[in-house]
């Protein structure tokens, strides 16, 4: 019980005035001189605190007379280690106006202590004429802000700018209401954006300039690209096998399934194997394609039938299409006069 009395007895607070403990309070005001609605600045600082000691400096209360702008502003701790805060105040009083006092509070391991400021006083001058009397002086009514002196003139004036932008506001609604906005144009179906993609890859003279691979590569996009948009399970992503296996097992016949095969085999020739065809191949390939695309029609396919057995459908290599290519290639140019078959080669 001995060691709880003395622990409460080191955290009490102690009240100390200024200059007690090694602690010394000093206090200014600038300027001790002003008038009505004028700021001062008060200036506390604190000097003598133990190292490691909390210093708070207290918000002053509002007398009615001085009020405190917000709160204290601490200041940096000095090379001697003083502590102090300055204070921001509005004087609305006359003659000698007494600051509002408070207690700045020193928090030690040990205890608290709270020290005084101390009492100050500023000299408030009246913005009166000299020698006038407050009390025999005719006070002015307060003023109306918006202007109640008006006179019936300019409130007419007034009243018409207010109709006259109110009736710009109705009819700019109006008009605005009955503008419709451009219709957005037609999207074209997937068979006319690719023969005109084609008629644009013709018009750019890729096979005559001896481009084969942007030709072919080309020509290649544009098949995949109608294939994409007309189902989105043909994506762009999937190989050639993958692709002519999926256009062949969802209702395309399979002789346009063999075509397709052809043409995209082809243009892989020419893009990964350096095939080099004839001007008049990639011609006849060109005229192909469009003619495989005029012609693209899908046949609905129904579920199948208790009795009816779900056809299996055996994946052709590659290479196998690869090597067919090659043969297609060479019976055609073994058909071709030699004026037509001149290759691009240099």
């Amino acid at each position: 019980m001995s060691l709880l009395a003395v622990a409460l007895l080191l955290l009490t607070v102690q009240a100390l005035p200024a200059g007690q403990g090694g602690v010394e309070l000093r206090a200014t005001v600038a300027p001790d001189s002003v008038r009505v609605g004028d700021r001062i600045t008060l200036t506390v600082e604190l000097s003598g605190v133990t190292r490691g000691a909390e210093v708070v400096f207290p918000e002053l209360p509002d007398s009615g007379v001085v009020a405190a702008l917000g709160p204290p502003l601490r200041l940096a701790v000095s090379a001697d280690g003083a502590h102090s805060a300055r204070y921001e105040l509005v004087v609305w009083g006359l003659g000698v106006v007494p600051l509002p006092e408070a207690d700045v509070r020193i928090v030690t391991e040990s205890a608290e202590l709270l020290i005084a400021t101390p009492a100050l006083t500023v000299h408030v001058a009246s913005v009166l004429p000299a020698g006038a009397d407050p009390d025999s002086l005719a006070w002015m009514p307060p003023a109306d802000v918006v202007g109640g002196n008006w006179s019936t003139q300019e409130k007419l004036v007034a009243a018409g700018l207010a109709l006259a932008l109110l009736l710009t506001a109705a009819l700019y609604a109006r008009r605005r209401g009955s503008v419709q906005p451009p219709p957005a144009p037609p999207v074209r179906p997937p068979r006319e954006r690719a023969l005109a993609a084609l008629d644009e890859l013709a018009a750019r003279g890729l096979a005559e300039a001896g481009e084969l691979k942007g030709f072919y590569s080309g020509l290649s996009h544009i098949l995949r690209e109608f294939l994409a948009d007309s189902d989105r399970l043909w994506g762009l992503d999937l190989t050639t096998l993958e692709l002519v296996q999926a256009v062949g097992s969802d209702g395309v016949g399979e002789w346009r399934q063999r075509a397709l095969a052809g043409l995209l085999a082809g243009a892989d020739l020419v893009k990964f194997a350096r095939r080099r065809p004839s001007r008049a191949q990639a011609a006849r390939a060109l005229d192909a394609a469009r003619r495989w695309i005029v012609e693209f029609e899908r046949v609905p396919i129904g579920p199948p039938s208790e009795s009816e057995a779900a056809p299996e459908v055996t994946p052709e290599p590659v290479d196998d299409l690869l090597a067919a290519m090659d043969e297609v290639f060479a019976e055609e140019l073994e058909a071709e006069e030699p004026g037509e078959a001149e290759s691009l080669e240099p």
